[in-house]
């Protein structure tokens, strides 16, 4: 189906549902009992709205589920999500993928609120999936499958949004844990501390933390991940308006001290005149310094009433990196038998500084119409904004008398505004039918349509047929358009040493991702302790982007500051990819207090214009989780969870070389285990274990796994 065809096909959905509009007010409370048994979410439809009734493929991660497994980090809450997919690349980034999306194209959101994160192409939101926290949070929402309709640009393969906790009562709670890898690497403590109160019309919470993680070292001198502190912060103030109208002020810091330290060796032969050729032995010491701080203001005001529920909001984001590499290299000849110091280079000082600004005003409001209509309308405006030593339009000239590529600054940004309106339109008790389209506009790529069309058919008591037809879509983030950043390490070629490493630059000429999703489902409930779901997906994604590898310059005019040899990286659209599969998962209650869960996916994700797969996706992926929830406190409480992925698409580091990519296949599996008990009605202790199976994956190119990691920690509450 065409896209102007879909939209025409919404917008006469809308138009027929105004005509129909009349009757008396909408009948919450009946739903309400109709799926009384069911979670409430409100990502899928920006409503309330069961599970059971939204068409999308949504999962909630509740918060039985997260104190159960003691989740810390949004990385931890997301284990064993049906459909999604968490690995960690080189740097310890927490790369997401839903259905085979790319990390980038899930939209992460805190109470429906955008985060400002790194610019960087293949890490937008990775880094923030472990530095959310889970101790302020009620409930996790995944939605599978696009969103753009009511969520416009970056929400092309999913949404995960973080709804956080709403203080109706006085808690403290105090939360320490400690944790270890097999040979004793790594790891660190991570602690919190949680404060809550409501009395009046007043509410507030408090949230803070410290965490400190150690080095994991792979070899002498190199460590697999960045290491140091981190110190999460956030604020909540509210007032509730004797009408019930609410205002709340939020404010969140996050601050990050890490480091990474890496050791080359590289061997060559010189000539030293009357000596004759000595071999040479150089040494280089790298640090790099990774510090972050992310800063997040928000406003909201907000009401509902028998007719209305609406919201305004304004709130800010601003991201700070300052990340610093210093290189000593030291040199020795071998003479006479023996290694002689021959210099100490003068270190090499590099230092890139990002800022990233995300300004947003929006606002929406839920109106019941009559029995058959509840419809959502809203509107946002946003203003992304960039600066820093990673960024050059073509037309900005290098700074400085040298001209060299690292004194390179700019500043950029791209502002949006955007209008959506939704129906939920119940035609009879068993239809619910939901049509969507929203309008963006940008000042750098025009306007852009996107719709949706969903609907749940009841087909009895205890079956459900679901489809969605639906459109997303991506916009270039300012890094695609205007990268302009040289990393590099040294590297002997033969008997020669280079200077050897990466060039990233933008292309400003990229055109925005576009994408057109397929979604049938038929779900059936056995009883009141078994649920089944069954369905498939296909997702078609044109002009995707990719970075990719345009050949070796030595150039130093084109590419000025030049370290010797250099691999120029660029970006593109590809015409086509395509995502597709089948997804199958159930839930049984077993016993009393032990309950099931299990899933599969099949996944075909691949470029369709060379046809061949998208890396770092299984082909098929099994997910399942057993938990014991005793009513007894001072009884052990137990989860156990797993993921095993097959057929395991990757680029083999260990045989890769740049320009010349090795690609393979594998099969691997990650389960975890945890246990806690109650020691008094205010003090709890837990044990865990991640990644059980001990599997480990290393290097530029790998998933980044760093092997068994023991967890062991304590809550207390007063």
């Amino acid at each position: 189906m065409q896209k102007k065809e879909l939209s025409k096909l919404v917008l006469t959905t809308l138009l027929t549902g105004s005509v129909l509009w009349g009757g008396t007010a909408f009948a919450a409370d009946e739903n309400l009992q109709e799926f009384s048994l069911d979670t409430m979410v409100v990502t899928a439809t920006r409503t309330k709205m069961s599970v059971k009734e939204a068409p999308s493929a949504v999962q909630v991660v509740d918060s039985k589920k997260l104190e159960q497994t003691q989740a810390k980090t949004l990385h931890d809450a997301l284990k064993g999500a049906l459909g999604v997919n968490v690995f960690n690349d080189f740097q310890g980034r927490s790369n997401v993928s839903i259905r085979g999306s790319e990390s980038r194209h899930v939209l992460i959101m805190v109470d429906g609120k955008r985060l400002g994160g790194e610019l960087s192409y293949n890490s937008a939101n990775a880094w923030d999936v472990d530095r959310i926290r889970m101790e302020d949070v009620e409930r996790v929402e995944i939605i599978r499958g696009p969103a753009g309709a009511l969520y416009g640009s970056d929400a092309m393969g999913g949404v995960i949004n973080v709804i956080t906790k709403t203080p109706n009562k006085n808690i403290a709670e105090i939360n320490y844990e400690y944790g270890w890898y097999e040979n004793g690497n790594g790891a660190g403590y991570k602690s919190n501390l949680y404060l809550q109160g409501a009395e009046n019309n007043y509410s507030y919470k408090i949230n803070a933390g410290l965490n400190k993680n150690r080095p994991y070292e792979v070899s002498e001198g190199n460590d697999a991940n960045f290491y140091g502190k981190e110190q999460p912060l956030s604020l909540n103030v509210g007032y509730t308006f004797d009408n019930g109208n609410k205002l709340s002020a939020d404010f969140s810091r996050i601050k990050e001290e890490n480091e990474q330290n890496s050791k080359s060796v590289t061997h060559r032969v010189i000539n030293m005149g009357m000596m004759g050729e000595v071999p040479q032995e150089s040494t280089a010491y790298s640090t790099v310094a990774n510090d972050n701080k992310r800063t997040d203001y928000a406003l909201t005001y907000n009401g509902n009433d028998d007719k209305h529920d609406w919201m305004i909001r304004t709130y800010k984001s601003v991201y700070d990196k300052n990340y610093t590499s210093i290189k000593d290299t030291y040199k020795k000849l071998f003479i006479m038998g023996n290694w002689r110091d021959q210099a100490h280079e003068a270190p090499s000082v590099k230092q890139d500084t990002v800022k990233r600004t995300l300004s947003v005003i929006e606002g929406k409001d839920t109106i019941n119409l009559s029995d058959k209509h509840k419809m959502t309308a809203g509107f946002e405006y946003r203003q992304d904004k960039s600066e820093g030593t990673r960024l050059k339009k073509k037309s900005t000239p290098l700074p400085g008398a040298g001209n060299n590529v690292h004194d390179a600054y700019d500043e950029a940004e791209i502002n949006y505004l955007a209008a959506y309106v939704q129906d939920e339109f119940r035609p009879d008790k068993k239809w619910l039918i939901i049509p969507s389209v929203r309008f963006d506009h940008s000042d750098k790529f025009g306007n852009e349509v996107t719709s949706r069309l969903a609907t749940t058919y009841n087909a009895a008591d205890d079956v459900r047929i679901k489809a969605v037809l639906g459109q997303g879509y991506k916009t270039p983030t300012v890094n695609e358009l205007y990268h302009y950043w040289e990393m590099y390490t040294g590297m002997a070629m033969g008997p020669t040493y280079y200077n050897y490493g990466k060039f990233f630059e933008g292309n400003p000429d990229l055109k925005p991702e576009k994408s057109l999703s397929y979604e049938l489902a038929i779900e059936k409930d056995f009883g009141e302790n078994s649920t089944i779901h069954l369905g498939v997906f296909r997702n078609e994604v044109k002009d995707l982007i990719k970075d990719y590898y345009t050949g070796v310059n030595t150039n130093s005019t084109t590419h000025p500051g030049l370290v010797g040899i250099d691999n120029i990286m660029t970006y593109r659209n590809i015409p086509e990819a395509l995502q597709q599969g089948v997804e199958l998962y159930g839930s049984h209650k077993l016993a009393k207090d032990l309950y099931l869960n299990a899933g599969y996916t099949f996944l075909d994700a691949k470029d369709k214009t060379s046809n061949k797969r998208l890396t770092d996706r299984a082909k098929h992926q099994f997910t399942m989780g057993i938990s014991y929830q005793p009513e007894n406190i001072y009884a052990w409480d137990l989860s156990f969870d797993l993921v095993s992925n097959i057929n395991y698409y990757f680029n083999n580091g260990d045989k890769s070389t740049m320009g010349n990519f090795v690609y393979e296949t594998k099969d691997f599996t990650i389960a975890n285990i945890m246990a806690s008990r109650h020691l008094n009605k205010d003090t709890k202790i837990y044990l865990g274990i991640d990644n059980i199976s001990n599997h480990q994956n290393f290097g530029n190119y790998a998933d980044g796994n760093l092997g068994r990691l023991y967890r062991v920690g304590m809550e207390y509450k007063f």
